[in-house]
């Protein structure tokens, strides 16, 4: 399963392209459009002269009446990590594309980082990158003409109507152009906790309920769409009953019982890998941390992660290190620049930490971290459906279970616990023998202070990928050597170990694993109990990343076979499969959509029929695609299998097909949807989402009758029982875990 690389994966701040806007859709958009609109009609006149713009329809040509230079008294009065941010600039022709939105802006002379604007939008979004820029564009934008309207310039707000630093920022008997710089600069004061483990004040109880109303109310979304469907179908003569429709509505609309939330066992430091940005601060200084906010809203400052309760004492120790290194060098002149987005230069970039063998034991299953996540009573509800107003008097305060107590943090136990460290840094405009020095004085750094920690860090690994883009997220096949060697990265070399559910699992620079191993141990041994194969069920892994879930439940199935879009991923699901000895599985790289089809088609022959009804055997075991076939050995072995089942004409191999799905935050294809549901010997699937709204999305569609009978496209799943899961403790995020049969 792939998250994305962002600060830490997660539940941190993301890194923004500081060249594309990173879009949400545009129903977001639109109503930060809407939103904006309103303070646009209340922007008082700007003090720099405004340019005067008229653009014939159909984009003729413009009449510029001038310009206005940026105001220089307010930008010097802005923090380094202050940068220009995103405004909407309404009264924008509907009909323009996001290419003509450019020409007119490229016409006025608007320096921008990006822009964005589609057809029918009568408003569009531009970032700029430094404030200066910020304030002359507005400056150009606000008050022009364009086909007879007059264009407003407003802030963008942020999606989903999130918090900022500027919120409460007191503007009043300022300039426009002083304006954007005290926002800009409250934007790069940012509490960093604040960003990173927003939560982190929020009582354990209380976050627990939080997160299981989230998936709560994503079970109500499916119960609604089923229902909507259904009265449709009705309208359209075509009737079909929905068993388990009549008792989710009886049942607060909750699609299937939610049996509660699993705990996090370990509350503080669990993150076994934190991804660093390295960048400027507010105050200009070289800084090992994350980023205070997005790029597209006005921030590039990067501030230590101090007090964040997610990140682990080493990881910060390490970090701490890094910088203090930077700063020495910076100090004397001597050191080479930190990656600045504003303008897309400078050296250093990330700084990686990974952990393994540091997670603290747990001797409980995870029923005995399950909580029922109670929150406060709702309201009671009158005759006209409207929340009846109490007493304040009469109310009792609510008290939250008292959750504070967990296992200890990670640290350091034994010779096996390892830490790797991977370096992102920028190639363009160093020679290769300034890289080297470079890398070779912060190597020395960190030995030298893991060292004398203590307890003393046993940092086994060190590396540094190359990576000129744009943003931080590199490609697969960047460039990674190894620091104390100056060689090529070898990936079976190149590892730390972590051990989870009883089996060794082998870490690589780029490789997926949970973040939080305690946690994770808790989920993949549900997701076993909940997915019940049998000695001889065939257990897809689809999403299966480095093939953690596959290889905990390969002793208890068949077979195992794992999908995933990641092809360095699948490298170390077979590393994995052989440092435990698992021999029943196979691992296939490829889109899953793509993939899923072709090897239930592989194996279908192989499968008990459901009414015991014999099958043709196919002639050939490979698949069409070379590089997605199982190797000579399991092939010849399959083949072997058919021939047997040929002559006897007895046993079949698998008598189920049992899937377990992981995918990443936007859930799965619609074609590896329309494939599993068209398996009819598919009987159970259990769902294991990052994002519960996605994975109500994909539930509908699973769940939904098709068709004049409803049986269309497939026999349609029953949703059974479903779980919350916190792997992710003092943030926002919530795991999810669902049961489908048929």
């Amino acid at each position: 399963r792939r998250r994305g690389t962002a600060a830490a994966d997660d539940d941190d701040a993301p890194t923004a392209d500081a060249r594309a806007l990173d879009g949400d859709g545009d129903r977001d958009d639109a109503a930060r459009a809407r939103d904006a609109d309103a303070d646009a009609d209340a922007d008082t006149t700007r003090d720099a002269k405004r340019a005067k713009v008229e653009l014939a329809a159909g984009g003729g040509a413009r009449e510029s009446v001038g310009a206005a230079p940026a105001p220089v008294a307010a930008v010097a009065n802005a923090l380094a990590g202050a940068s220009g941010g995103t405004v909407v600039v309404h009264g924008v022709p509907q009909s323009w594309s996001e290419r003509e939105f450019g020409a007119f802006l490229e016409s006025l002379g608007a320096t921008r980082a990006s822009y964005r604007k589609k057809a029918r939008w009568p408003y569009g979004f531009v970032t700029f990158g430094a404030l200066a820029d910020r304030i002359a564009g507005e400056a150009l934008l606000h008050g022009a003409s364009v086909q007879g309207r007059v264009l407003k310039v407003s802030e963008a707000k942020p999606r989903g109507g999130g918090k900022t630093g500027a919120d409460g920022v007191d503007v009043s008997g300022m300039s426009a152009a002083e304006a954007v710089v005290a926002k800009a600069n409250a934007n790069a004061l940012r509490d960093i906790r604040d960003v990173i483990c927003p939560l982190w004040n929020v009582k354990y109880g209380e976050q627990l309920a939080r997160k299981k109303e989230i998936v709560a109310e994503n079970l109500r979304a499916i119960t609604r769409a089923v229902r909507n469907a259904s009265q449709k179908a009705r309208k359209q003569g075509r009737r079909f009953d929905v068993e388990w429709l009549r008792s989710a509505l009886d049942n607060d609309k909750l699609a299937c019982p939610l049996e509660g939330i699993v705990r996090s066992p370990v509350l503080d430091g669990y993150r076994n890998k934190s991804e660093f940005t390295i960048g400027p601060s507010a105050a200009n200084e070289p800084t090992v941390g994350f980023n205070v906010g997005l790029f597209r809203e006005g921030v590039t400052a990067v501030a230590a992660p101090v007090g964040c309760r997610n990140i682990s004492s080493t990881a910060k120790f390490l970090a701490a290190a890094a910088e203090t290194h930077l700063r020495a060098l910076a100090a004397q002149g001597n050191g080479l620049p930190v990656y600045d987005k504003r303008d897309a230069t400078g050296f250093w970039r990330l700084f990686i930490v990974r952990e393994g063998g540091m997670a603290p034991e747990s001797e409980h299953g995870w029923k005995h971290w399950l909580r029922p996540g109670v929150g406060p009573p709702k309201p009671e509800v009158g005759n006209d459906g409207k929340p009846i107003e109490a007493n304040d008097k009469d109310v009792t305060p609510f008290e939250y279970p008292d959750e504070e107590a967990s296992l200890p943090a990670p640290t350091t136990k034994d010779a096996h616990s390892e830490v790797m460290v991977m370096l992102q840094v920028r190639k363009e405009g160093y020679d290769d023998e300034t890289i080297r020095g470079a890398c070779r004085g912060m190597l020395d750094a960190l030995e030298a202070a893991a060292a004398t920690a203590s307890p003393p860090i046993n940092l086994k690994v060190c590396v540094v990928q190359f990576y000129d883009g744009l943003s931080n997220a590199a490609p697969d096949d960047a460039e990674i050597r190894n620091l104390k060697t100056d060689a090529p990265s070898e990936k079976t070399m190149d590892v730390i170990h972590e051990s989870m559910c009883g089996l060794r699992f082998s870490l690589s620079a780029t490789a997926f694993f949970q973040v939080n191993t305690v946690a994770a141990e808790a989920l993949y041994r549900l997701a076993g109990e909940w997915a019940s194969p049998n000695g001889k069920s065939l257990l897809l892994d689809v999403c299966c990343g480095t093939g953690t879930i596959g290889l905990t439940l390969a002793k208890d199935v068949a077979k195992v076979v794992g999908v995933d879009i990641v092809e360095e991923s699948i490298k170390d699901a077979f590393v994995n499969a052989t440092l435990n000895g698992v021999s029943n599985s196979d691992w296939v790289a490829g889109k899953a959509e793509v993939a899923i089809p072709r090897i239930l088609n592989e194996y279908k022959s192989l499968i008990k029929p459901e009414d015991g009804a014999r099958r043709g055997m196919p002639s050939v075991a490979a698949l069409d695609d070379p590089d997605m076939s199982a190797d000579e050995d399991t092939e010849a072995a399959l083949q072997h299998q058919r021939t047997v089942l040929n002559q006897t004409s007895v046993e079949y191999l698998y008598d189920d097909v049992v899937a377990i799905v992981d995918p990443p935050r936007a859930g799965l294809h619609r074609q590896v949807l329309v494939a599993l549901r068209r398996e009819n010997r598919l009987k159970r699937l259990v769902y294991v989402s990052c994002n519960a709204k996605t994975m109500a999305d994909n539930v509908i569609e699973l769940c939904l009758p098709q068709g004049q009978d409803g049986n269309g496209g497939g026999v349609p799943f029953k949703p059974i029982k479903a779980l919350a899961l916190d792997l992710f403790p003092h943030t926002e995020h919530v795991e999810a875990i669902m049961l489908l049969e048929r």
